[in-house]
């Protein structure tokens, strides 16, 4: 039913003229976004950072034109914006943690969601963020990390337990690519955490030397 209602809601964002929420959102300067939206409240895990609350309205509807409509003029705002949000949060993981030369991963979608969708928004946001740097500060690597598990959707289950059984031992992680790297994982949202828990896992297990996480909401 949840998947019938997505199909029937991108059909009407493809047939009908942008909504006024998506045209101010991409008229809005990233300055004004900063000082207008709301900002994350601190994630219970200091592994992971994000820039806004998702329950804001605007925030909401970028996502969703990112995630399901793949807008090109809200990725590129909302990437540089968290291009910015990631530098800022690694100066001290660089000076005091020997965080160099870290590698982009996004959170991977199963094959047949992405069969599906046709992209990942992850990947879209990782992309973005690698052309900004222009290989001054990350590398990138998009098949490093796999899902190799099709699971419901976390915001559909009702508690931690059917949450972290739900995705336990979904992911799956190239060893030779990731040996002693450190990394940086991406997503558009962090939920409740689990999603980047069991990601991390993966990669920690798979020999990363360090594992950290970033989304544009919370």
């Amino acid at each position: 039913m949840e998947k019938l209602k997505e199909i029937f809601e991108m059909l009407l964002n493809w047939l009908l003229p942008e909504d006024s929420k998506i045209i101010e959102i991409e008229n809005l300067s990233e300055t004004d976004l900063l000082n207008n939206v709301p900002q994350s409240n601190e994630i219970k895990d200091a592994r992971y950072r994000a820039i806004f609350q998702y329950k804001d309205k605007y925030i909401k509807r970028a996502i969703w034109a990112i995630k399901y409509n793949k807008n090109q003029k809200i990725i590129k705002k909302f990437s540089n914006l968290l291009y910015e949000f990631i530098l800022e949060n690694i100066t001290d993981e660089m000076i005091f943690s020997n965080f160099n030369n870290p590698l982009l991963i996004p959170i991977p979608m199963h094959k047949n969601n992405l069969r599906e969708r046709g992209y990942n928004q992850s990947e879209l946001l990782v992309n973005e963020i690698y052309k900004i740097d222009d290989g001054k500060n990350f590398d990138i690597s998009l098949d490093t990390l796999t899902k190799t598990k099709e699971t419901p959707h976390q915001s559909k289950l009702k508690n931690k337990t059917e949450r972290l059984k739900n995705l336990k031992n979904c992911f799956c992680a190239d060893s030779e690519k990731i040996k002693n790297r450190n990394i940086i994982l991406i997503d558009d949202v962090i939920t409740t955490g689990t999603t980047m828990n069991e990601a991390s896992k993966t990669l920690i297990e798979a020999g990363a030397k360090k594992v950290i996480g970033f989304s544009l909401a919370h």
